[in-house]
């Protein structure tokens, strides 16, 4: 049997790729296969030469996600993409969670403003009766051009508001401050199946539990009530995702969905080294 070449697509600055990547890695090669980085902006999608190509720290995507759009759709046309440019399509905007909220499941309300839009901030926040608000642009990622804003200071966050909207979509979203007493809760899916979660906290004073900006992560069981709310939601909106991590935060009658990760997040397989053969399988039965 050919030995097969799976392409982990990433972005120049970890052409080297992650350590949650080289665990994936690892993985795969005690199956038999090769593994490659391909490094999106640097490789024409029909060139990669690989028998599969699975996202993974493709983290400048939304610098230029029509770009990164069309990669995966081109790419797709000759090796198949993991996870599916459909899933990717739809998850790349957060705007996403409009259609989980109609669907009434929890999740932080969310104000979509159109690139060029006039918002007023301070109102926005006062109409919703929001004590604070996240400011996000609509595609973005790893907390790029994040920011909490306190109602008293929307007024004078509307300059910022305003510059970022003559570029980009934007999103105004409640706050969630049991994000700091509670923390978030990772839950990874690998095959539609609960595999295993983690718990992260951000920084004291920090709203932001990426590791970059000081968050830490521990191993953690999840409650039932909390992998049924999880995977209510994704057997709803991606059933055929191959791997899936569900960003939740709970609240005193709920939990509330923060992200639903499909296109490359964080598996955390150091925390669960037999996950990342499970997804080598997963990846290996994938593959044409």
């Amino acid at each position: 049997m050919k030995t097969p070449r799976i392409g982990f697509v990433t972005s120049a600055d970890h052409r080297n790729l992650i350590a949650d990547d080289l665990v994936l890695a690892s993985a795969l090669k005690k199956h038999g296969a090769t593994v490659v980085p391909i490094v999106w902006t640097e490789t024409s999608p029909q060139s990669t030469r690989c028998n599969l190509l699975l996202l993974r720290s493709c983290w400048d995507y939304h610098l230029r996600p029509q770009a990164f759009l069309n990669w995966v759709n081109e790419a797709n046309q000759r090796t198949p993409v993991v996870n599916a440019p459909e899933i990717v399509r739809w998850n790349m905007d957060k705007r996403y969670l409009a259609d989980l909220e109609r669907h009434r499941f929890a999740v932080p309300h969310t104000i979509a403003l159109k690139s060029g839009s006039n918002a007023n901030l301070a109102k926005l926040v006062e109409s919703h009766g929001f004590s604070a608000a996240v400011v996000k642009p609509a595609i973005s990622l790893s907390a790029y051009e994040t920011y909490l804003v306190p109602a008293r200071e929307a007024k004078q966050f509307q300059p910022k508001l305003d510059a970022l909207l003559s570029a980009r979509d934007m999103l105004v979203q409640e706050f969630i401050p049991q994000i700091a007493s509670e923390g978030e809760w990772s839950l990874i899916f690998l095959g539609g199946t609960f595999s295993h979660a983690v718990r992260k906290f951000p920084q004291a004073g920090d709203f932001r539990v990426q590791h970059e900006y000081g968050g830490s992560v521990q191993s953690v069981n999840p409650s039932e009530a909390m992998v049924r709310t999880a995977a209510t939601i994704l057997e709803r909106f991606a059933p055929q995702g191959v791997y899936c991590r569900a960003d939740l935060v709970p609240r005193a009658n709920d939990f509330a969905l923060m992200e639903l990760e499909l296109i490359d997040p964080v598996l955390h397989f150091e925390f669960a080294r037999e996950a990342a053969q499970r997804m080598a399988e997963l990846l290996l039965h994938h593959q044409p």
